[in-house]
């Protein structure tokens, strides 16, 4: 690890008020141990249940959290590249506003940022998840070992990047399942170093979850195609 360990936590919030301020509170309580400096982003996506006026509030009690708030509703996927694009650390990575990485859980990744340049966090499990969840993601991952030459456990989790690095690898994908996959494709095609760890997953409790749903599943495939064709054809173009 660096001599200080800087980090930027980026929190897309899309109709989060059931849930903002408890997982704001417990990143304050989890960052301090870590880190020497950090600040929580909080992305906006403009929902309608008062979650951008609660971060504000937050912002304003706390000087370690900032806010951004999107000029409308552009998903989680562009809320994460949003947050990556500004935040001010060397460090960084992306979590659920449901909290389902445990901050605390940092103590298992960080000191991999000796050896590697990306470090992944796969879920030692995914409680709380419906049978489709389950089919959906499996397939997700079956598909992604078949199309790409990068063999991860998960690619859809948490993910600890230098800034460097995603300022280098120009993710062009937005939607919410294959943001990360693209991201580390990519990184792997560039020669970084990728080291994955597991960890544990804590399920959402309160308010709704998205990501399964058929549409996000669909759009996510198209980037998915659309981003191995284009490899295909640079690789082709480039032997």
């Amino acid at each position: 690890m660096p001599a200080e360990l800087e980090l930027s936590v980026i929190f897309p919030a899309y109709n989060e008020a059931g849930n903002i301020r408890q997982t704001i509170e417990m990143a304050l309580a989890a960052l301090p141990e870590l880190c020497d400096r950090f600040e929580i982003v909080i992305v906006d996506d403009c929902g309608h249940d008062g979650t951008g006026q609660i971060a504000d509030e937050l912002a304003d009690a706390h000087p370690e959290v900032r806010v951004i708030h999107n000029p409308r509703n552009l998903g989680q996927g562009a809320s994460i590249v949003r947050g990556f694009r500004e935040a001010r650390y060397e460090l960084m990575l992306h979590n659920a506003m449901d909290y389902p990485f445990d901050l605390r859980d940092l103590r298992l990744m960080l000191p991999l940022t000796r050896e590697a340049d990306i470090i992944v966090a796969a879920r030692a499990g995914r409680p709380g998840y419906t049978w489709f969840r389950r089919f959906a993601s499996a397939a997700n991952r079956m598909l992604l070992r078949a199309l790409f030459p990068l063999r991860l456990r998960d690619y859809n989790f948490v993910q600890v990047y230098p800034r460097s690095v995603w300022q280098t690898i120009r993710v062009e994908a937005r939607s919410t399942a294959f943001l990360t996959p693209e991201a580390l494709i990519r990184a792997y095609d560039l020669g970084y170093r990728i080291r994955e760890v597991e960890v544990p997953y804590h399920p959402r409790t309160t308010g709704e979850a998205t990501a399964g749903r058929p549409k996000v599943i669909l759009t996510s495939l198209l980037d998915m195609l659309r981003f191995w064709w284009g490899r295909r054809r640079r690789r082709t173009h480039e032997r």
